[in-house]
């Protein structure tokens, strides 16, 4: 039960993290907040395209993270509903 709650807990945090990422660096508020809390030679570099790009690369990492940690949890909730056999505990009946 717990691997199940801290794989929920990765999925989500990589999920809205990745998402975060890779819209961010081309909103309004990344400008704006590059003008407001960045020292004016930081903050040219950071409204560049080719950082922008790189945090927003990050963002789409975090979103595969995110599905391959899905798919992960599908593959085992789906595997702990099937019914098992114990018939299949490595002895043959003949």
């Amino acid at each position: 039960m717990q691997s199940r709650i801290g794989a929920a807990l990765s999925l989500y945090t990589f999920a809205v993290l990745g998402l975060l990422l890779f819209v961010a660096p081309w909103t309004l508020v990344w400008t704006q907040a590059t003008y407001t809390l960045l020292p004016e030679r930081l903050g040219r570099w950071v409204l560049t395209g080719w950082v922008r790009g790189i945090v927003s690369g990050l963002g789409a990492l975090d979103l595969v993270i995110a599905l391959q940690v899905g798919a992960e949890m599908w593959r085992r909730m789906r595997r702990d509903q099937q019914p098992r056999d114990d018939n299949d505990a490595g002895t043959s009946e003949r």
